[in-house]
């Protein structure tokens, strides 16, 4: 989920006397494709309203508590005609590209954590349809090195792996992090909440997937906020190993999300499209001309 701030006086009033007789006066902080965001009078919790009624907030509660995040779930509830999923604030802000640095050590152990939890096997149905649909909807692009990247490791049966629970959205909207101003204006002291100085958000895509696909989303998602070769440096760096095999199935993983992620802007947002492709396809070709073709 995206999740930009509501512009000041744009956004239409929204109403939930049920939920604000339950938590008190509701003040909006961000809204996404699928969602919005408000914050508690006292600052202690938010309560995410979905925008669909397609249960995704108690999806979402069960991928948290999957991932261990329960301290952070304060419950789910239908109210007001809406579902709502309730949380404890955080007080801190979402990752630029001055805070990656200091992020990275505490997303390591985030994203380590996670990936320990294993259960059945890699889709491989679902990784071939989505390289049907990007080809039909990029077929008028020069991306054949892209395609291959993918195609060549699935037909040599590299990319046939145990699954792992993954997160499947680590753009950096979705990582938090807290500084010294976030505690000050939250009246807090220290690192942030619960002993935590960072917090991974947004777990409604959650899913059983490859790890190395998860990481390659954090890649292109985050990690490109660095320069390339620093960008390239700090992903190995969540490897969990730096065999042939692995840093193939990476490289396609890395190729599979640029697909993806151009997919999406020309279907969602076209008129940025060619810059998003300017700019993805050249990172994508940086890492895929320094990791192995064959592992």
């Amino acid at each position: 989920m995206t999740l930009r701030p509501t512009p000041s006086g744009t956004a239409r009033p929204q109403h939930f006397p049920e939920l604000e007789a339950r938590y008190g006066p509701l003040t909006p902080m961000n809204s996404g494709m699928q969602s919005r965001v408000y914050t508690t009078q006292d600052g202690v919790a938010v309560v995410k309203v979905y925008r669909n009624r397609k249960g995704q907030h108690r999806t979402e509660a069960q991928n948290m508590l999957q991932a261990g995040m329960d301290g952070w779930l304060l419950g789910v509830t239908e109210a007001d005609g809406v579902e709502a999923l309730v949380m404890r604030r955080f007080a801190g802000h979402p990752l630029r590209a001055s805070d990656v640095p200091r992020a990275l050590p505490r997303l390591r152990q985030i994203v380590a954590r996670l990936h320990t939890q294993q259960q059945g096997r890699v889709d491989l149905d679902k990784v071939r349809e989505r390289l049907m649909r990007f080809r039909s909807a990029l077929a008028a692009y020069p991306l054949s090195d892209l395609f291959e990247a993918v195609e060549l490791p699935l037909e040599r049966g590299l990319l046939d792996q145990p699954a792992a629970f993954c997160h499947l959205d680590m753009w950096h909207d979705n990582i938090l992090i807290a500084d010294d101003s976030d505690m000050a204006r939250a009246g807090q002291d220290g690192a942030g909440q619960g002993g935590e100085e960072v917090l991974l958000i947004d777990w409604t895509r959650a899913d059983w997937d490859d790890p190395l696909r998860d990481l390659a989303l954090l890649k292109t998602g985050t990690l490109d906020l660095l320069g390339a070769g620093r960008s390239l440096e700090a992903a190995l760096s969540f490897l969990p190993d730096h065999a042939p095999a692995t840093l193939t199935r990476y490289r396609a993983y890395l190729a599979l999300t640029t697909l993806h992620d151009l997919y999406w802007f020309l279907m969602n947002e076209p008129y940025e499209f060619d810059s998003q492709r300017e700019f993805k396809v050249t990172r994508a070709r940086h890492a895929l001309g320094r990791l192995p073709e064959n592992g």
